[in-house]
């Protein structure tokens, strides 16, 4: 599972996230519709506001490609330097990055409680969605549907940065203990 992946990752044992997970595992489901645009849209406007998912992570996947390959579609926030991924606290040499979508396929997005638990190691991403140019938004040949998968643990489980994580960080945690 997801759960057992970003353990092992982390060094932690493999059901380090899935025992945090017992009762009653949170996967809320969300379907965005994006339907065909008849009309163009003004120039730089959203179909969803740049933000990034207070969860642990979540999955994500669509069925039409024809908007993100017209320049809408998901996009991420990168530091325009590394090309790693911006969190929002420091956005000043920050570009939107469009994410490479393949035919049925997932994207992964890290959640704000991973990057808590990893001080930062693994950031959440702020992520947006805007609409095609104007020029191309009606050229687009269907709607688009979005699915969104939002996964975290028990929501009595403490969020706290990892020993581990913190050590590799100097010792100083990025975020304060939190509750899911």
């Amino acid at each position: 599972t997801m759960y057992e992946v970003f353990s092992l990752a982390l060094g932690l044992s493999c059901d380090f996230f899935t025992s945090r997970a017992r009762r009653v595992p949170t996967w809320p489901v969300t379907i965005a519709h994006y339907p065909k645009q008849l009309v163009p849209p003004p120039e730089g406007t959203m179909r969803i506001q740049p933000h990034w998912d207070r969860t642990l992570f979540a999955l994500v996947t669509t069925q039409d490609l024809d908007e993100q390959t017209l320049g809408g579609g998901l996009q991420i926030l990168v530091d325009r330097t590394t090309g790693c991924a911006a969190d929002g606290r420091n956005i000043d040499d920050a570009e939107w990055r469009s994410v490479a979508i393949e035919p049925d396929c997932f994207v992964l997005n890290v959640g704000e409680q991973m990057a808590r638990w990893t001080n930062g190691r693994f950031k959440h991403v702020v992520h947006r969605v805007p609409n095609p140019s104007p020029a191309m938004a009606t050229t687009v040949k269907h709607g688009r549907i979005s699915i969104m998968a939002y996964v975290s643990p028990d929501y009595d489980t403490p969020v706290e940065c990892l020993p581990s994580c913190l050590e590799a960080s100097g010792g100083v945690a990025k975020y304060e203990p939190t509750w899911v």
